[in-house]
């Protein structure tokens, strides 16, 4: 199974690669993929921007307005955090993972309902990139997946292992992808 923290290391050692990878293809006369745009392009904004956008839509997969499977916004939102922390210099060590899961409570957070996500996010959003810590992301993503957990039964969640394995079965479509794939492992 993919972990989170296999997934982070993936996109970080993607973004430590980019501008070789993007020189590389360019080279080549290769199309450069749009993740390695956005990682050589280092525009937090435009990546903060773009989770905002994404959390969005997976606060309406939770109440229902949006119709994508929360796999698949889920595995989006994570993405765009994870870019986002790249972009901002943050490895997975000083990301804290394991403190922000457990302390992801609605006392924690500030997060107990949809609607208290939806304001944090946009706080979060509007505060922009020089005020916005990575970890407050991921810990918003988080507080979603405590909310999915808590409206949907047992039998029919999916584990955040789950979510990772989706996450990286797409990225094993990417040929770019592939030596990042085989160096990072766990």
């Amino acid at each position: 199974m993919a972990s989170p923290r296999r997934i982070f290391r993936i996109y970080h050692q993607l973004g430590q690669d980019a501008e070789l990878l993007r020189d590389f293809l360019q080279a080549k006369g290769d199309k450069v993929p749009g993740t390695v745009s956005l990682l050589c392009q280092k525009d937090a904004g435009k990546l903060l921007a773009k989770w905002g956008v994404e959390m969005e839509e997976l606060c309406g997969v939770l109440d229902g307005s949006h119709d994508d499977p929360f796999a698949m916004e889920a595995t989006q939102t994570y993405y765009w955090a994870s870019l986002y922390a790249v972009v901002q210099g943050l490895g997975w060590d000083e990301l804290g993972w394991d403190a922000l899961r457990a302390g992801c409570s609605a006392n924690a957070t500030g997060v107990g309902t949809i609607a208290d996500l939806r304001t944090q996010v946009t706080r979060l959003v509007e505060a922009g990139p020089e005020a916005a810590k990575p970890p407050k992301l991921f810990l918003l993503w988080l507080a979603a997946y405590r909310l999915y957990c808590g409206q949907t039964p047992a039998e029919q969640q999916i584990s955040l292992e789950q979510l990772m394995e989706v996450d990286l079965h797409e990225m094993r479509s990417r040929v770019y992808l592939e030596p990042i794939l085989r160096q990072i492992t766990e």
